[in-house]
């Protein structure tokens, strides 16, 4: 009686790797599925029963009618439950791989300092880059808690303004009646400010100087 088998190979080195004769994976290409390379055909002996006709002129089992050997395709096999597992990715990107260096961890770019105004002997903080600017005058609200202000009837309500600009602090006039002044010249556009560099003056006579605060809250 007629047998018929069929090796599975890898696809990638089939005369290296081991082939098998089930449906599988590949065991050294792990994700290469195996793929059927040929079939063997065992004939039976010439002197065997034949069946079929009563004249014994009926085709052979396992041939068709021309005598050929019959090899009908397999039904796909189920998805085999031995597949490896997909390897673990990892979790932190940047994490170095086995064998290379990590590169240097980036260094945060300076805070800028804490800065404040004396105006009318109290503090002023001066907010941060990207918290607004810092408004300047007898109803600015960032000079609510200066009790002398009402007395300083020469600045105007809304007098001037410090904003930051890429880590600089500039002031900027905003159409006061008395002016603002940096080193007595009087403020036209946006001009830089920086602790102990500058002289600022609102009005005639009002000094506000930009100090720098410790991390207590007071003038350095």
């Amino acid at each position: 009686m007629a047998t018929v088998t069929t090796r599975y190979r890898c696809p990638v080195t089939p005369d290296e790797c081991p082939s098998s004769d089930r449906r599988g994976f590949c065991a050294v290409h792990q994700w290469e599925r195996l793929v059927p390379e040929r079939v063997y055909v065992t004939a039976e002996p010439d002197d065997a029963p034949r069946t079929g006709a009563p004249d014994g002129s009926g085709p052979r089992p396992g041939t068709d009618a021309d005598g050929a050997a019959d090899v009908r395709p397999e039904a796909p096999a189920d998805r085999p439950r031995d597949r490896p597992a997909r390897p673990t990715a990892r979790t932190d990107p940047r994490e170095p791989r086995e064998g290379t260096t990590a590169p240097p961890a980036r260094q945060p770019a300076p805070a800028a300092p804490c800065l404040a105004l004396v105006l009318a002997g109290a503090l002023v903080p001066v907010r941060a880059e990207g918290q607004g600017p810092t408004r300047l005058g007898r109803d600015a609200a960032d000079c609510a808690h200066v009790t002398d202000l009402a007395e300083l009837d020469q600045l105007s309500r809304r007098h001037a303004e410090l904003t930051w600009r890429a880590g600089r602090l500039y002031v900027t006039d905003l159409g006061s009646v008395n002016g603002t002044y940096v080193d007595e010249r009087p403020v036209t556009r946006p001009v830089q400010l920086w602790p102990g560099g500058h002289r600022l003056r609102l009005a005639d006579d009002v000094d506000v100087p930009l100090v720098e605060l410790d991390k207590y809250g007071a003038p350095r």
